[in-house]
């Protein structure tokens, strides 16, 4: 355990934080050779910090629980497998991305809001100490500057929670997708921070995931390995993010003012910063036709009615 923690750079500080346990609980386990002892929340928790599969950190520990443990791994597999199917995304392509976040300081919560002291990592909690600055903060580094020089701590709390939210759909085996423009983004930096599930470790900890049969394993080994890895996640924006055009280009604005070192400064500009939060129009739009759908004729002729009124006629 000691050099699996050594080989991912953690302080055993850093580990226990990961693993929601005391410091010398983590040391507890670097000198024990079993789990006896150990709480199951804690042995989660562990195997989390690590980075590990649970059958694989139930191997390394030597416990005698590996079949068990095995039994829920597989059962998780046959989980993504069936949710996820291809359209549009693969259980392995849905794995990838939900490790990135779930190994994150915005691992999903049940209370689906994120708290200093459940955090897995040390940037986020750092920096709201005033610790750190918001460029160590893995995930929230990857927002434009325009929107870090804009926003207070409480915004980008609520960005944290975006982040998570896209790891607890995946977890449920729901597909991602974007009701406001905080969420485009969070989508965007969840996948610009993720390797495809061949270069990553997900198909060895989770085998059996299934997978686009076209990829190659281990792929990243080829002379064009950075292009396939580029095309990856370019699948993945197109498959989970809304065309630019049905929100009026928003991303794409604000990523040419990015570019030319401007920002938005009208708080009713709907690309503002505080504004990202706001539901999207077509989705409103869409709500409201169908709202207007599931009425009664006699509603809808009352609605026509009072509508009428309203312009004079």
């Amino acid at each position: 355990m000691r050099q699996r923690r050594i080989e991912l750079a953690l302080t055993q500080q850093e580990a226990a934080r990961r693993a929601e346990v005391s410091v010398a609980t983590w040391r507890r386990l670097e000198a024990a050779s079993g789990l006896d002892g150990f709480k199951a929340d804690n042995v989660r928790g562990f195997a989390r910090a690590l980075r590990l599969g649970m059958a694989e950190f139930h191997r390394l520990m030597g416990s005698d629980e590996v079949d068990e443990v095995d039994q829920e791994s597989g059962d998780l597999v046959r989980f993504f497998n069936a949710s996820f199917t291809g359209d549009p995304i693969t259980a392995a392509d849905a794995m990838a991305l939900h490790s990135t976040v779930a190994f994150s300081d915005f691992a999903p919560m049940n209370s689906k809001r994120f708290g200093v002291e459940h955090a897995l990592g040390c940037g986020f909690p750092a920096f709201l100490k005033g610790e750190a600055s918001i460029r160590e903060v893995d995930l929230l580094r990857d927002l434009p500057e325009l929107a870090l020089t804009q926003v207070n701590n409480h915004w980008l709390v609520r960005m944290g929670e975006r982040i998570m939210r896209v790891g607890g759909l995946l977890g449920e085996g729901r597909v991602p997708r974007a009701v406001c423009l905080a969420d485009e983004y969070a989508l965007s930096i969840v996948i610009m921070n993720t390797d495809p599930p061949s270069v990553g470790d997900v198909l060895h900890m989770y085998p059996g995931l299934h997978d686009r049969e076209h990829l190659a394993p281990r792929y990243w080994e080829d002379e064009d390995g950075h292009e396939l890895v580029v095309d990856w996640r370019d699948r993945m924006l197109g498959a989970l993010l809304p065309p630019e055009e049905a929100h009026d280009y928003r991303r794409h604005d604000l990523l040419v003012l990015e570019m030319h070192g401007q920002g938005i400064y009208d708080v009713s500009d709907p690309r503002h910063p505080l504004r990202w939060f706001d539901r999207d129009d077509l989705q409103e739009r869409c709500q409201s036709s169908l709202d207007y759908a599931r009425l009664s004729d006699e509603e809808k002729e009352a609605r026509e009615r009072e509508a009428l009124e309203r312009i004079g006629w």
